[in-house]
C-alpha cells in the first residue's frame, strides 16, 4: 500500500505527539526536534497512549508509567523482547504521511 496523509507538521509541537488512525489502527505520530516518527499507539505495559507521551533522542515515553520505546526499531528500552510496530514516515512539504 501507499502513503496516506495523517496531519500537518505544524500540528505537532517538538517533543510531543498526536494520535491518528491508519487502516483502523491507532498510530502515534511524534515530532522529535523536527524529525517525525510513527509507532503503534498503545504501550505494551498497560495500553497507555504513546501519542500523549513525550519524545526526545529518538525515544518516546509513555505518559502512564514511563515505559519508553526506540522510535526507529519499536523496541522497549527496558526489555528488547517487547516490541511495538513502527510505521514508515514521509514528509511532503508541510504534510506528514505514513505508509499504510
Amino acid at each position: 500500500m501507499g502513503f496516506v496523509k495523517v496531519c500537518s507538521k505544524s500540528e505537532i509541537k517538538s517533543g510531543s505527539g498526536k494520535v491518528v488512525e491508519v487502516n483502523g489502527n491507532e498510530v502515534a505520530v511524534l515530532n522529535d526536534n523536527g524529525k517525525f516518527f510513527a509507532i503503534e499507539n498503545n504501550c505494551a505495559h498497560m495500553q497507555g497512549h504513546l501519542g500523549e507521551g513525550s519524545c526526545e533522542n529518538e525515544k518516546v515515553t509513555c505518559p502512564w508509567h514511563g515505559w519508553s520505546y526506540d522510535l526507529k526499531t519499536g523496541k522497549n528500552t527496558f526489555n528488547e523482547n517487547v516490541k511495538l510496530k513502527i510505521y514508515e514516515v514521509k514528509i511532503q512539504g508541510n504534510d506528514v504521511l505514513i505508509k499504510a
